[in-house]
């Protein structure tokens, strides 16, 4: 292979694993708004502290599990207090 072949491969691979990093954080990103959107069932108040805590969690650098725990129990307890 010539210089330019193995160059147009470099950089091909390169690109297709800057996509998937992108893709894969959007994708995480639509998944946490969709559970915030479901565990507010509507409410817009419920919605901004479950986004409210969200953000806290993100900026305390939660792993993401732990954050969807932290925000279903959030959620469950202002259920209960309806």
């Amino acid at each position: 292979m010539d210089t330019l072949g193995i160059t147009i491969i470099i950089i091909s691979v390169v690109l297709a694993v800057l996509f998937k990093v992108v893709v894969m954080k959007r994708i995480r990103e639509w998944v946490d708004q969709d559970l915030i959107r479901s565990l507010a069932m509507g409410d817009k108040a419920k919605l901004a502290q479950l986004i409210a805590l969200d953000q806290t969690l993100k900026s305390q650098e939660t792993p993401r599990g732990e954050r969807h725990q932290q925000l279903e129990k959030l959620a469950e307890s202002l259920n209960s207090t309806k």
